[in-house]
């Protein structure tokens, strides 16, 4: 059996607070994942080793999304998502996140506008 079978797919969007790194400016973004949710039971033609897999598997999701836009009208560059998860593992316990946690906040270092500006 492949991993699939063992998963049901659905891809979501969770809103996330980012900053964009020429600007500075943070804005909420919908980011997308693939949610994948463990299915309760295994299908009937699972062999041992299936079974094995399967008691291991765990929800996750993964990030799709690897760029996003600023939202800053003067700005609208693009920017990767590197700094954050690109896998999140869910417990069975817990729900599914909505992307809303704090991030550490960074403050954007002042660049001088004029510094190809020479002193006389």
């Amino acid at each position: 059996m492949r991993e699939s079978d063992f998963f049901d797919e659905k891809d979501v969007r969770k809103p996330t607070s980012l900053t964009c790194p020429f600007c500075g400016l943070t804005f909420q973004y919908a980011v997308r994942w693939r949610q994948r949710l463990k299915k309760r039971y295994l299908p009937g033609s699972a062999s041992s080793e299936d079974r094995r897999r399967f008691s291991k598997a765990q929800s996750y999701l993964v990030r799709i999304d690897d760029m996003v836009g600023c939202q800053n009208g003067r700005c609208r560059r693009r920017f990767e998502i590197a700094s954050f998860q690109t896998v999140v593992f869910l417990s069975e316990s817990e729900p599914v996140p909505d992307g809303n946690r704090k991030q550490p906040s960074r403050t954007p270092a002042r660049r001088n506008r004029n510094r190809n500006h020479r002193r006389r």
